[in-house]
Formats: structure tokens, C-alpha cells, sequence
């Protein structure tokens, strides 16, 4: 799925700045399919590599946090230096730091990324302090240092209740599944459907967490050799993100994860012992937190920048990150792997010791 992952960031660097001559997946319906795909991983991370869940949270902290600061730190230092921000600038930056609630949240979520879903809420009443925004344009995200972040909120989220999850039952995963599903139905069909809160709630995208885990179940019964199949399903997947956005407008949420979810087990199969294919996954999120900043560059110092040399840059700074980052990360997640089997084996050798004790 490394190829699909750097696809859908594409999709969101094009939703950025338009520059594809097709109808390619809105870039919030993109990022809602990484949600289906970062289900169906977490559920084979929890499965293969990780013995608790204090490793798993440890190894995740690792592949997210360092890169999301250096990404943190190349935007500020962008807007603090240059007076360079995808849709802000300095003089509004620090007209909404004097405000010290809006100081407070801007300050939190960007150092603990938790709560950034929040920014598209929340904005500053005429009088000072914060009020709940119904739309959007009216609220903080706009000044957030990496916009796009909002969705690592989400995705913290899930890994807080990941472990959990992964145990469940697969009818009392499916059930609830089918409630977040139903819930988001309902609010797309009421008053409260433009209301930007809803656009962007945990329960209600809990459903493409929860359907990735069972994507993932439905994988272990496959047959491990893989098959024409999932070739197909690869190129149906990839072809589908460039065209999908003709679709209507009601069904746009649903039908790129909805296909995602279906070729997910069958795409992994195939490209499992495809090497490039997992670094080029791993590409796809330092692109996804650095392409907003090399567009804002490029705005700044081109009249007409071509959207190709922006993504031809975007693209070089992210491998760049991820041959820097990588082998340092893996290296500390391997260890932190291979301590958590030892302290497994350990306490299954005392409680064998236990059990077969006899007075």
C-alpha cells in the first residue's frame, strides 16, 4: 500500500494547489482513506510486531512525533524568518497570539498535535477569548503552523484506543462500526451537516478505523500466495483516486475509503514482499507534513510556480527526511520490539511456573 499511501498525499498536496488536469479525490475524502488504510496496519502491527501496549504506543510516538518537529520547525521558522505561511502571515500570527486563549489552544495543539481537529471550530470573538465556530472559514485552523495536521488529532486518537480495539470481537467491532456509520449518516442529513465540528469527530470517522481492523481480519484468511487479483486491485485503487472526484457530491466520503477498504487485503498480498514499496509508503507522511510549506515558497518567490516543480521538491525534501529519520527510528522500535517479546517470554515462563505449581 506504499504507492496508494504516496498517491493520496498527492491527492492532498493537489487539493492544496491544483494543478492536475483530472478529477482527482478531494483531498479531505483522500485523507479520510488513510484513516481505512492506518486501521487495517495498526490491526497488523498489534498482530505481529508489538507484545503490549506500551511498546506499540512507544513505536508510534517514534514514527510520528520527530518527523511532525521537524515539519513543526521548518513552518515556524518559515512564517517567524520569512513571513512565509500557506494562508497566514506574521502580523496575524501575532495578533492572534495577544489573545491569550487562542495563545493557549494554538500552542497546545501544535506542540501536542491532540485536540487540532479543534482549530476549524474555534474562533476569536470580536471582544477577545474564543467562540464555537459553526463554519470553517471562520475559525483558527487558517494560522495553524501545519494546517494538514488536524488529521494526526484523529489519528492519536485511534492509537490511544487501537489495543483496545484489536481485541475485540469482530460482531462487536462490526457493531460498532455500523453505529459510527449510521451516526455520521444522520448528521449528513440534518441541519448540522455543515457544521465544520462534525466534519472532522473522532465517532464519527470511527467507522474507517474500525472497517480497516476487520480489512485486516479478512486478510489472515486469505490465501498467502498472492494472485492476478490483487494486481488489479492495485491498479483499480490507483486509477480510481485520479477520477473519483466526478463522483456526486453525497457519495464522495464513502467511495474512495469504501473501495480502499475492499482492495486493501488483496493490494497488501500482492505487494507484500515488495521492499521499495514500504519506503515509499513511509515517503508519503514527511511529504504530507512538508507540502504545504514548499507551496507557500514557491508562492512567495514565483508569479506562476508549476505545480510539477513544487511536487518535484516536495518530493526530494521527503526522501531526504526519511533516509535521516528512518534508520534511527527503526533502529530504537526494533529494540523496543525485541525488549517487549523478552518481557513477554519472562512472564509467560512465571505464569507456566504458576499454573503448574501444585501444593
Amino acid at each position: 500500500m506504499g504507492i496508494i499511501r504516496l498517491l493520496l498525499a498527492i491527492a492532498v498536496f493537489n487539493s492544496h494547489f491544483p494543478f492536475l488536469e483530472m478529477p482527482v479525490v478531494d483531498g479531505h475524502e483522500a485523507v479520510l482513506a488513510f484513516f481505512a488504510i492506518s486501521g487495517f496496519y495498526m490491526a497488523l502491527i498489534l498482530d505481529r510486531n508489538y507484545a503490549n501496549p506500551g511498546c506499540f504506543y512507544t513505536g508510534r510516538f517514534l514514527s510520528l512525533y520527530p518527523i511532525y518537529a521537524l515539519a513543526l520547525t521548518v513552518s515556524v521558522a518559515l512564517l517567524v524568518t520569512l513571513d512565509i505561511h500557506p494562508m497566514s502571515g506574521l502580523d496575524k500570527m501575532r495578533q492572534l497570539m495577544s489573545d491569550p486563549a487562542s495563545f493557549i489552544i494554538m500552542m497546545w495543539t501544535s506542540a501536542c498535535v491532540f485536540g487540532q481537529e479543534m482549530l476549524f471550530s474555534l474562533g476569536i470573538s470580536p471582544d477577545g477569548g474564543l467562540h464555537f465556530a459553526k463554519a470553517g472559514s471562520n475559525g483558527l485552523w487558517a494560522n495553524a503552523p501545519l494546517i494538514q495536521a488536524w488529521s494526526l488529532s484523529l489519528e492519536i486518537t485511534f492509537y490511544a484506543l487501537a489495543p483496545l480495539l484489536v481485541r475485540l470481537r469482530t460482531r462487536t467491532l462490526a457493531a460498532m462500526v455500523v453505529v459510527s456509520l449510521a451516526a455520521k449518516l444522520c448528521v449528513m442529513n440534518s441541519a448540522y451537516a455543515d457544521v465544520a465540528f462534525f466534519k472532522r469527530c473522532f465517532p464519527l470517522e470511527l467507522w474507517l478505523f474500525g472497517s480497516g481492523i476487520l480489512s485486516y481480519r479478512f486478510f489472515r484468511t486469505l490465501n498467502p500466495k498472492s494472485e492476478a487479483v490483487d494486481y488489479f486491485a492495485f491498479f483499480f485503487l490507483a486509477g480510481f483516486i485520479f477520477v473519483v472526484g466526478d463522483i456526486d457530491d453525497a457519495f464522495e466520503p464513502f467511495a474512495l475509503p469504501a473501495a480502499t477498504l475492499l482492495a486493501l487485503p488483496f493490494i497488501f498480498r500482492g505487494f507484500l514482499a515488495f521492499r521499495l514499496d514500504r519506503h515509499i509508503g513511509k515517503i508519503s507522511y514527511p511529504f504530507y507534513l512538508l507540502h504545504f510549506s514548499v507551496i507557500a515558497v514557491f508562492e512567495e518567490y514565483r508569479d506562476e510556480p508549476s505545480g510539477w516543480h513544487i511536487l518535484m521538491c516536495a518530493l526530494l525534501a521527503s526522501i531526504l527526511v526519511h533516509f535521516i529519520f528512518n534508520p534511527g527510528t527503526e533502529h530504537l522500535k526494533q529494540r523496543i520490539r525485541s525488549r517487549g517479546q523478552s518481557l513477554l517470554k519472562e512472564e509467560q515462563t512465571v505464569l507456566s511456573g504458576v499454573s503448574s505449581f501444585k501444593p
